[in-house]
Protein backbone atom coordinates (compact mmCIF):
# COMPACT_ATOMS: atom_id res chain seq x y z
CA UNK A 1 0.00 0.00 0.00
CA UNK A 2 1.02 3.14 -0.81
CA UNK A 3 2.20 5.88 1.92
CA UNK A 4 1.29 9.25 2.93
CA UNK A 5 2.89 11.68 5.04
CA UNK A 6 1.75 13.14 8.38
CA UNK A 7 1.10 16.30 6.98
CA UNK A 8 -0.88 14.98 3.92
CA UNK A 9 -3.13 13.80 6.40
CA UNK A 10 -3.40 17.17 8.02
CA UNK A 11 -4.05 18.79 5.21
CA UNK A 12 -6.76 16.63 3.94
CA UNK A 13 -7.99 17.62 7.93
CA UNK A 14 -7.38 20.96 7.08
CA UNK A 15 -9.74 20.89 4.00
CA UNK A 16 -12.74 18.97 6.09
CA UNK A 17 -12.41 19.96 9.49
CA UNK A 18 -14.51 23.36 9.80
CA UNK A 19 -17.54 21.65 7.56
CA UNK A 20 -17.16 18.27 9.48
CA UNK A 21 -17.47 21.09 12.98
CA UNK A 22 -20.33 22.60 11.76
CA UNK A 23 -22.56 19.59 10.04
CA UNK A 24 -21.77 18.15 13.74
CA UNK A 25 -22.64 21.06 15.93
CA UNK A 26 -26.00 21.20 13.24
CA UNK A 27 -27.05 18.04 14.39
CA UNK A 28 -26.07 18.50 18.50
CA UNK A 29 -27.81 21.61 18.07
CA UNK A 30 -31.04 19.61 16.81
CA UNK A 31 -30.99 17.50 19.20
CA UNK A 32 -30.46 20.12 22.09
CA UNK A 33 -33.63 21.89 20.57
CA UNK A 34 -35.74 18.62 20.07
CA UNK A 35 -38.27 17.97 22.95
CA UNK A 36 -38.02 15.11 25.30
CA UNK A 37 -39.75 11.94 25.77
CA UNK A 38 -41.64 9.87 23.46
CA UNK A 39 -44.44 12.04 23.37
CA UNK A 40 -42.23 14.91 22.44
CA UNK A 41 -40.37 13.00 19.69
CA UNK A 42 -43.98 12.09 18.05
CA UNK A 43 -45.11 15.97 18.68
CA UNK A 44 -41.37 16.80 16.62
CA UNK A 45 -41.37 13.72 14.36
CA UNK A 46 -45.22 14.95 13.30
CA UNK A 47 -44.10 19.10 12.45
CA UNK A 48 -41.10 17.39 10.58
CA UNK A 49 -43.35 15.74 8.42
CA UNK A 50 -45.52 18.50 8.32
CA UNK A 51 -42.96 20.84 7.33
CA UNK A 52 -41.66 18.31 4.67
CA UNK A 53 -44.82 18.22 2.59
CA UNK A 54 -44.89 22.18 2.86
CA UNK A 55 -41.48 22.27 1.46
CA UNK A 56 -42.49 19.27 -1.33
CA UNK A 57 -45.87 21.51 -2.16
CA UNK A 58 -43.38 24.22 -2.63
CA UNK A 59 -41.10 22.57 -5.32
CA UNK A 60 -41.77 22.39 -9.07
CA UNK A 61 -42.99 19.00 -9.25
CA UNK A 62 -41.07 16.38 -11.68
CA UNK A 63 -41.54 16.83 -15.40
CA UNK A 64 -42.44 14.59 -17.49
CA UNK A 65 -39.24 13.47 -19.75
CA UNK A 66 -39.07 10.62 -21.99
CA UNK A 67 -37.70 7.33 -21.40
CA UNK A 68 -33.60 7.10 -21.24
CA UNK A 69 -31.56 3.91 -22.10
CA UNK A 70 -33.63 0.91 -20.57
CA UNK A 71 -35.32 2.90 -18.02
CA UNK A 72 -38.61 4.19 -18.99
CA UNK A 73 -40.05 7.59 -18.34
CA UNK A 74 -42.01 6.55 -15.15
CA UNK A 75 -39.23 4.85 -13.62
CA UNK A 76 -37.33 8.34 -13.84
CA UNK A 77 -40.25 10.35 -12.96
CA UNK A 78 -40.79 8.20 -10.04
CA UNK A 79 -37.39 8.21 -8.88
CA UNK A 80 -36.72 12.17 -9.43
CA UNK A 81 -39.88 12.47 -7.12
CA UNK A 82 -38.45 10.02 -4.43
CA UNK A 83 -35.28 12.17 -4.76
CA UNK A 84 -36.91 15.38 -4.49
CA UNK A 85 -38.73 14.15 -1.50
CA UNK A 86 -35.26 13.13 0.05
CA UNK A 87 -34.81 17.16 -0.40
CA UNK A 88 -38.03 17.99 1.62
CA UNK A 89 -36.53 16.45 4.71
CA UNK A 90 -33.35 18.05 4.59
CA UNK A 91 -31.94 19.36 8.07
CA UNK A 92 -35.31 17.95 9.69
CA UNK A 93 -35.12 15.91 12.86
CA UNK A 94 -36.71 12.85 10.27
CA UNK A 95 -34.12 13.26 7.55
CA UNK A 96 -31.99 10.23 8.23
CA UNK A 97 -34.99 7.71 8.36
CA UNK A 98 -37.35 9.20 5.84
CA UNK A 99 -34.34 9.05 3.28
CA UNK A 100 -33.52 5.50 4.20
CA UNK A 101 -37.12 4.65 3.80
CA UNK A 102 -37.26 6.60 0.26
CA UNK A 103 -34.23 5.08 -0.80
CA UNK A 104 -35.36 1.25 0.04
CA UNK A 105 -38.36 2.36 -2.25
CA UNK A 106 -35.92 2.84 -5.01
CA UNK A 107 -33.65 -0.32 -3.88
CA UNK A 108 -37.04 -2.25 -4.22
CA UNK A 109 -38.05 -1.52 -7.79
CA UNK A 110 -36.83 -3.76 -10.50
CA UNK A 111 -34.06 -1.78 -11.68
CA UNK A 112 -33.60 0.81 -9.22
CA UNK A 113 -29.70 -0.03 -8.31
CA UNK A 114 -28.88 0.09 -11.70
CA UNK A 115 -30.44 3.42 -12.26
CA UNK A 116 -28.27 4.47 -9.40
CA UNK A 117 -25.13 2.85 -11.44
CA UNK A 118 -25.83 4.89 -14.73
CA UNK A 119 -26.58 8.05 -13.04
CA UNK A 120 -23.12 8.18 -11.31
CA UNK A 121 -21.42 6.52 -14.11
CA UNK A 122 -22.98 7.88 -17.79
CA UNK A 123 -22.95 11.86 -17.16
CA UNK A 124 -25.14 12.25 -20.51
CA UNK A 125 -27.54 10.17 -19.36
CA UNK A 126 -27.80 11.78 -16.06
CA UNK A 127 -28.33 14.92 -17.81
CA UNK A 128 -31.02 13.16 -20.23
CA UNK A 129 -33.03 11.77 -17.31
CA UNK A 130 -33.06 14.75 -15.11
CA UNK A 131 -32.07 17.78 -16.67
CA UNK A 132 -31.11 20.72 -14.63
CA UNK A 133 -32.17 18.12 -11.46
CA UNK A 134 -28.81 15.79 -12.51
CA UNK A 135 -26.38 17.16 -9.71
CA UNK A 136 -29.26 16.56 -7.26
CA UNK A 137 -29.81 13.08 -8.71
CA UNK A 138 -25.94 12.20 -8.82
CA UNK A 139 -25.96 13.05 -4.78
CA UNK A 140 -29.10 11.33 -3.76
CA UNK A 141 -28.21 8.12 -6.04
CA UNK A 142 -25.44 8.06 -3.59
CA UNK A 143 -27.38 8.18 -0.49
CA UNK A 144 -29.35 5.27 -1.66
CA UNK A 145 -26.23 3.05 -2.28
CA UNK A 146 -25.35 4.16 0.84
CA UNK A 147 -28.02 2.06 2.22
CA UNK A 148 -27.58 -0.59 -0.05
CA UNK A 149 -23.94 -0.91 1.41
CA UNK A 150 -26.04 -0.63 5.04
CA UNK A 151 -27.64 -3.86 4.29
CA UNK A 152 -24.65 -5.41 3.43
CA UNK A 153 -24.45 -5.21 -0.53
CA UNK A 154 -21.22 -3.22 -0.19
CA UNK A 155 -19.78 -5.36 -3.38
CA UNK A 156 -22.28 -3.11 -5.34
CA UNK A 157 -21.29 0.10 -4.57
CA UNK A 158 -17.42 -0.96 -4.55
CA UNK A 159 -18.20 -1.82 -8.39
CA UNK A 160 -19.50 1.46 -9.16
CA UNK A 161 -16.53 3.27 -7.48
CA UNK A 162 -13.91 1.31 -9.30
CA UNK A 163 -15.98 2.13 -12.26
CA UNK A 164 -16.26 5.59 -11.58
CA UNK A 165 -12.12 5.95 -10.57
CA UNK A 166 -11.08 4.24 -13.96
CA UNK A 167 -13.46 6.35 -15.88
CA UNK A 168 -12.12 9.94 -14.16
CA UNK A 169 -8.40 8.18 -14.39
CA UNK A 170 -8.41 8.47 -17.88
CA UNK A 171 -9.66 11.74 -18.27
CA UNK A 172 -6.73 14.22 -19.76
CA UNK A 173 -6.93 17.45 -18.10
CA UNK A 174 -8.86 18.58 -15.08
CA UNK A 175 -11.19 16.01 -13.04
CA UNK A 176 -14.36 17.45 -13.46
CA UNK A 177 -15.24 18.66 -9.85
CA UNK A 178 -18.98 17.55 -9.57
CA UNK A 179 -17.68 13.53 -10.75
CA UNK A 180 -15.08 14.26 -8.44
CA UNK A 181 -17.12 14.41 -5.44
CA UNK A 182 -19.55 11.91 -6.35
CA UNK A 183 -16.15 9.83 -6.03
CA UNK A 184 -15.38 11.35 -2.53
CA UNK A 185 -19.40 10.50 -1.59
CA UNK A 186 -19.07 6.87 -2.41
CA UNK A 187 -15.74 6.56 -0.88
CA UNK A 188 -16.91 7.76 2.33
CA UNK A 189 -19.76 5.17 1.84
CA UNK A 190 -16.75 2.77 1.81
CA UNK A 191 -15.04 4.01 4.64
CA UNK A 192 -17.54 4.16 7.03
CA UNK A 193 -18.47 0.35 6.45
CA UNK A 194 -14.68 -1.09 6.53
CA UNK A 195 -14.13 1.24 9.21
CA UNK A 196 -10.67 1.72 10.46
CA UNK A 197 -9.81 -1.90 11.01
CA UNK A 198 -10.46 -2.52 7.20
CA UNK A 199 -8.52 0.22 5.64
CA UNK A 200 -5.63 -1.34 7.70
CA UNK A 201 -5.64 -4.89 6.39
CA UNK A 202 -2.85 -4.58 3.72
CA UNK A 203 -4.35 -7.72 2.14
CA UNK A 204 -8.70 -5.80 1.51
CA UNK A 205 -9.88 -7.33 -1.41
CA UNK A 206 -12.03 -4.22 -1.24
CA UNK A 207 -9.12 -2.13 -1.50
CA UNK A 208 -7.55 -4.09 -4.14
CA UNK A 209 -10.85 -4.06 -6.16
CA UNK A 210 -10.80 -0.67 -5.79
CA UNK A 211 -7.19 -0.27 -7.43
CA UNK A 212 -4.65 0.78 -4.81
CA UNK A 213 -1.46 -0.05 -4.92
CA UNK A 214 1.53 1.58 -7.29
CA UNK A 215 -0.79 1.98 -10.29
CA UNK A 216 -3.34 3.93 -8.58
CA UNK A 217 -3.70 7.33 -10.33
CA UNK A 218 -2.33 9.88 -7.74
CA UNK A 219 -5.71 12.60 -8.23
CA UNK A 220 -7.91 9.00 -7.56
CA UNK A 221 -5.79 8.16 -5.05
CA UNK A 222 -6.12 11.30 -3.22
CA UNK A 223 -10.12 11.45 -3.83
CA UNK A 224 -10.51 7.81 -2.37
CA UNK A 225 -8.32 8.83 1.05
CA UNK A 226 -10.50 12.32 1.29
CA UNK A 227 -13.75 10.45 1.31
CA UNK A 228 -12.74 7.88 3.36
CA UNK A 229 -10.66 9.74 5.60
CA UNK A 230 -14.80 11.49 6.13
CA UNK A 231 -16.13 8.17 6.04
CA UNK A 232 -13.92 6.58 9.09
CA UNK A 233 -14.22 10.13 10.62
CA UNK A 234 -18.06 10.05 10.82
CA UNK A 235 -18.25 6.39 12.14
CA UNK A 236 -15.31 6.44 14.59
CA UNK A 237 -12.97 8.93 15.72
CA UNK A 238 -10.33 11.85 14.35
CA UNK A 239 -7.52 9.75 15.47
CA UNK A 240 -8.41 6.58 13.96
CA UNK A 241 -9.44 8.01 10.76
CA UNK A 242 -6.28 9.82 10.24
CA UNK A 243 -4.08 6.43 11.16
CA UNK A 244 -6.33 4.72 8.40
CA UNK A 245 -5.29 6.89 5.40
CA UNK A 246 -1.88 7.11 6.77
CA UNK A 247 -1.76 3.47 5.31
CA UNK A 248 -3.66 4.13 2.17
Amino acid sequence: MRKHSYLAVAVIVASVAIALFLIRRGTEDAKSTAPHGTTGLTTAQVAAGREAAIRLARMTPAPARPAAGKFSAETLRSTETTFRRMVAVRGLITQDKERAALAQQVLATPDGAELMRAILLDPAFATTAFGEFQAEARFYAIEVLDVMAQHGKLDFVVDVASDLAGELAAVTGEINPGRAEDLRGLAAVLGERLGSRGLLDAHSPVLARLGFGPGLAKPIHQLYVEGMFYGVWRAETIEQAMAAVKTL
